[in-house]
């Protein structure tokens, strides 16, 4: 799952296995041997969490929501022990400083609940997460094409403005060009709050919806830097977590100690035989980013240079011959997210799992509006592909519902 090296030359790795990970931080940190024990214990009960998938909880009637509840019943202590406790309140609980910050480190933002930490551990004992073979470009057009088969129509460069709405009725969607698109529904993918606020005009909220956007946080804006590297890495773990020697800046006030690099090779559908892709993700600031691109161009080019020739030097000190191998190199920033998503403050994956948004149920619907829908991570809080394939297999099922259609799935 991850190898962590520290400056003291300590090196921690974070298994798959559960019954690998105990002795592991074990080894690590003999003093907190109750603490991670009960960690995998409560691990081990989450590991077969899952959503359902039969029908939305929407559409469920009292018995199946009984047994669906029944279901979950062994999981329940372990959740509610972990739900509303932040993660950096159970880290504190540890002796053992370097699994303190190891901790730390699998689980990302300080403001995330500790249960995220449980279900990474459980999620990843059964396989039930990892990276799609061909990356977000094959995953993407797999999606498209099966579409297609299916007699849908794709249109592409063709940026949304506006829902149109009757009555209270969504009778389509209107195009930045002036084109409308009628529609028996209206389904939106695209940003929550550019959906609900912008094309929507803020008409159909209430104090739920109102909540999440004036208080909940979002996962924060990043800069992802990818390097396509002629030359292979094999005894490169997939994810390392590494001390720097000296501070990188990715903005005027946010610097980095450490880095984590994701290492991908031919195997990955990701790049060809005997060359090797990198990429690694730093939280930086959404205005910093934007601003710099609005107001000074020539600057954030520059910017976006120095960050990763900065990073290269970094890489070079762990991997040996990195530098004069790279063919090619790409730096994504916060401004870059908004230019290509539109997502709000550039957030990467929607709603962060703090203690006061996970359980909470975001409605796919709108209140007042009907044959309207929304779909991927704004209604899902903790974001991800998963959740957002779900969230629109969902809509797919509650339309089919309010035509009177059953539901049905096929194989490609």
């Amino acid at each position: 799952m991850l190898r962590i090296e520290n400056p003291d030359g300590l090196t921690i790795t974070v298994p798959t296995d559960l019954d690998q990970v105990a002795r592991e931080f074990k080894r690590v940190a003999p003093e907190d041997s109750g603490l991670i024990d009960q960690l995998v214990r409560d691990a081990r009960k989450c590991a077969p969490l899952e959503p359902p998938l039969d029908k939305p909880l929407e559409l469920m009637n009292p018995f199946e929501k009984t047994r669906l509840g029944l279901r979950y019943l062994p999981m329940v202590p372990a959740i509610f022990r972990y739900k509303n406790l932040p993660i950096t309140t159970y880290l504190a609980r540890y002796k053992n400083k370097s699994l303190r910050e190891a901790l730390q480190l699998i689980v990302g933002s300080e403001d995330m609940s500790a249960l995220v930490l449980v279900m990474l551990l459980a999620f990843r004992t059964r396989n039930n997460t990892g990276f799609v073979a061909g990356g977000s470009w094959a995953f993407a057009m797999a999606i498209a094409n099966r579409y297609a088969c299916l007699g849908g129509t794709v249109r592409y460069k063709t940026r949304v403005t506006s829902v149109k709405v009757e009555n209270n009725r969504a009778v389509g969607v209107q195009g930045a060009d002036g084109t409308f698109f009628p529609a028996d529904t209206v389904v939106s993918c695209a940003d929550g709050h550019t959906t609900i606020f912008k094309m929507l005009g803020g008409k159909f909220v209430d104090k739920k919806i109102r909540f999440l956007y004036d208080h909940c946080q979002t996962f924060p804006a990043i800069i992802q830097v990818s390097l396509g590297i002629k030359k292979v890495f094999p005894d490169a773990p997939h994810t390392l977590n590494l001390p720097l020697r000296q501070s990188l800046r990715v903005d005027d006030r946010t610097s980095y100690d450490r880095l984590e690099v994701e290492t991908f090779g031919s195997g990955s559908g990701l790049c060809p035989a005997g060359t090797t892709v990198m990429t690694l993700r730093f939280p930086t600031s959404f205005e910093f980013w934007t601003g710099l691109k609005k107001n000074d161009p020539q600057r954030y080019r520059l910017e976006k240079k120095r960050v990763i020739q900065e990073i290269i030097v970094h890489l070079e000190q762990r991997f040996p011959g990195l530098a004069e191998h790279i063919e090619r190199s790409d730096i994504a920033t916060p401004a870059t997210y908004v230019r290509y998503t539109g997502n709000w403050q550039g957030s990467y994956e929607g709603w962060l799992p703090t203690p006061a948004i996970l359980g909470r149920p975001i409605a796919n619907t709108l209140p007042g509006l009907k044959n309207f829908f929304m779909a991927g991570h704004w209604v899902v809080p903790g974001g991800g592909l998963p959740s957002a394939a779900l969230a629109g297999r969902n809509a797919a099922h509650m339309i089919c519902a309010q035509y009177g259609k059953a539901f049905a799935v096929t194989t490609p």
